[in-house]
C-alpha cells in the first residue's frame, strides 16, 4: 500500500488527524475508530447536522464550513472522494506540507493490522456488514466494525472492539474497494451503478476482478450466486469461493421461506442439507438473501451454527433501511435508503400489502444516475398505489445533462402507472396530509435528504394524533 510506513507513524496514540467532510457516514465512522485508538481527532463539514452534533458530544471538534483554518495543527489530513481539489482545507494542507490520505487508504491500513472482513457490492452491503458485525459482537469475538449506516442495536455506525478482527463496509462507487486486501470478502452482487466512475459495466466488472485477486492467498470470497455477473467473475478466475442465494445450487440457500409483516423465516440449507431454521426481524426477500450471505461468511470464518444462529432474530437492522418511523392503526410511516431501481423494487416488495394502500415518495439521487437509469425506473414502482416524485438530490454534482425528475415521471407514466405526480419538496407534507386515507403505508425513499421530510411528516402526525385529530 502507498505510504504504509508513513501511515504507521501517523496512526499512533496522540497524533492529530483532521478529517474533511467529517459529517459523512464513512468519515464519521473512521473518526470514531481513530478516536478509539487514542488519536486526537478533529475535522470540518460543510454544514451542521445531527452527525456533527453527535461527534461534538464525543469530544471531536468540528469546524462548520471549509475555510482552510485547520485548527489544532494536524499531523495529517484525511479526505474522501467527495472532496474536490479546490476545497480550502485541502488547499491549505498541501500548502503547509501536511500529508494527505484518502479515507480508504487509512481504513485499509487499519484492517490489514487485523483478521479482516470486507463487505462490498451492489445492494445490501450495509445491512450485510451490520448483520455480520452484530453477530460477531454478540458471539463474543468483539470485532472493530465500520458500517455505512447506523446499526439500530448499537445506535452507531461503529463498533469499537479489540482490534483482533475488523469488519469494514467497502465502497466500490469510487474504486475505494481496490485499496483493500481482506482475509474474507463478501460480495453482494453487481449492478449498473456508479457508471459515472466506470463508464460501463465492463469497467465495473474489471474492478471486481482486481478486488478478488487482492483477497489474501489463504482467504475466501463469499458471493451471491443469484447474480450471474459476480458468479462469472468467480468462475473465470478460479477464486476460492463460497456461494449463497436463493439459487438452490448455492452452497448456502433457503427453502420454505415465509413472510409475516416485518418478520420472515426459512429453512437453511448448506450444500443441499437442512441445517436449521432461521428467523429474521427485518422484512423482505432481499433480507433473506442478505442473511444467507452473512451466514455463509460466518461459517466460512469457522463459527459453528450454535454460536450465532439464535442471535439472528435480535438484529433490528440499519437506520433508513425500511425503518419504521411511526406505526399506528391509521398509518405506517417508513423511511428507506433505496435509490436504485433494483433497491426500489426490493423495498416495495417487502412492504406491499402491509396496509390497504401504499403511498411512495421518491427523491431521485444524483443527476448522472437519474440520466443513466431513468428508463429502468419505469416499472420499479408498480407496487405503489400512489407515487409522489420530487426534485433530484444532486449530492454536489453539476447538472451537466440538464436532467430533471420529469424523465422518471415520463418513464413511469409510459409504463401505465395511473397515479403518479411531481410535487415540490416543500409541498410534500401538505399534499400527503390532504390525501391520506385509512390504513395506509407512506414510504419515503431516496439516498438524499428525503429522510428529513419523513421525520417532519412523522412529527406532524404524532402531534396531530396526540391532539385527537386527523392529519
Amino acid at each position: 500500500m502507498r505510504n504504509e510506513s508513513e501511515l504507521a507513524q501517523l496512526l499512533q496514540v496522540g497524533k492529530k488527524a483532521y478529517l474533511v467532510g467529517i459529517g459523512g457516514v464513512g468519515m464519521s465512522g473512521l473518526a470514531r475508530v481513530l478516536m478509539g485508538r487514542g488519536l486526537r481527532v478533529s475535522g470540518s463539514d460543510l454544514k451542521r447536522s445531527t452527525t456533527v452534533s453527535l461527534l461534538e458530544k464525543e469530544q471531536i471538534q468540528v469546524e462548520v464550513g471549509h475555510r482552510g483554518e485547520l485548527s489544532g495543527s494536524p499531523d495529517f489530513l484525511i479526505i474522501s472522494s467527495a472532496i474536490s481539489e479546490t476545497n480550502q482545507d485541502l488547499v491549505s494542507a498541501r500548502a503547509l506540507g501536511i500529508p494527505v490520505f484518502h479515507r480508504a487508504e487509512v481504513l485499509a491500513f487499519l484492517t490489514n493490522q487485523a483478521i479482516s472482513i470486507a463487505v462490498t457490492g451492489a445492494h445490501g452491503k450495509t445491512t450485510s456488514a451490520a448483520l455480520a458485525s452484530f453477530l460477531l459482537t454478540e458471539a463474543g469475538l468483539y470485532p472493530t466494525c465500520v458500517v455505512g449506516g447506523e446499526v439500530v442495536n448499537y445506535g452507531s455506525n461503529v463498533i469499537l472492539g479489540k482490534h483482533h478482527f475488523f469488519v469494514a463496509e467497502v465502497d466500490e462507487s469510487d474504486r475505494s474497494h481496490l485499496f483493500f486486501s481482506p482475509d474474507l470478502a463478501l460480495i453482494t452482487g453487481l449492478d449498473a451503478e456508479h457508471l459515472n466512475t466506470y463508464k460501463d459495466m465492463a469497467g465495473l466488472i474489471r474492478s471486481f476482478v482486481l478486488f478478488v485477486r487482492q483477497v489474501q492467498k489463504l482467504g475466501r470470497v463469499v458471493y451471491c450466486a443469484d447474480d450471474p455477473r459476480i458468479a462469472g467473475v468467480i468462475r473465470k478466475f478460479g477464486a476460492k469461493a463460497v456461494s449463497y442465494g436463493l439459487t438452490l445450487s448455492a452452497d448456502f440457500s433457503a427453502a420454505d421461506i415465509r413472510y409475516d409483516g416485518f418478520h420472515s423465516c426459512y429453512r437453511l440449507q448448506e450444500c443441499g442439507k437442512k441445517t436449521g431454521e432461521v428467523e429474521l426481524s427485518i422484512p423482505g426477500r432481499h433480507n433473506v438473501v442478505n442473511s444467507l450471505g452473512v451466514i455463509a461468511l460466518l461459517r466460512t470464518f469457522g463459527l459453528p451454527y450454535e454460536v450465532f444462529l439464535h442471535l439472528l432474530p435480535r438484529f433490528h437492522g440499519v437506520r433508513r433501511r425500511l425503518e419504521v418511523k411511526l406505526a399506528r392503526p391509521e398509518v405506517l410511516v417508513i423511511d428507506d435508503y433505496a435509490h436504485h431501481p433494483t433497491e426500489v423494487r426490493a423495498s416495495l416488495s417487502a412492504i406491499e400489502g402491509l396496509r390497504e394502500t401504499l403511498t411512495v415518495v421518491f427523491q431521485p439521487h444524483r443527476y448522472s444516475r437519474t440520466a443513466q437509469l431513468a428508463g429502468a425506473f419505469s416499472d420499479a414502482f408498480h407496487d405503489a398505489d400512489r407515487l409522489v416524485l420530487t426534485d433530484i438530490y444532486g449530492a454536489g454534482e453539476e447538472n451537466r445533462e440538464q436532467v430533471s425528475v420529469e424523465v422518471i415521471y415520463e418513464a413511469v407514466k409510459k409504463s401505465g402507472h395511473a397515479n403518479v405526480r411531481v410535487i415540490r419538496r416543500d409541498e410534500i407534507i401538505e399534499f400527503l396530509a390532504s390525501q391520506m386515507g385509512e390504513n395506509e403505508t407512506v414510504a419515503f425513499l431516496g439516498a438524499g435528504d428525503i429522510g428529513d421530510i419523513a421525520d417532519e411528516f412523522t412529527g406532524r402526525l404524532e402531534s396531530t394524533y396526540s391532539d385527537g385529530c386527523r392529519a
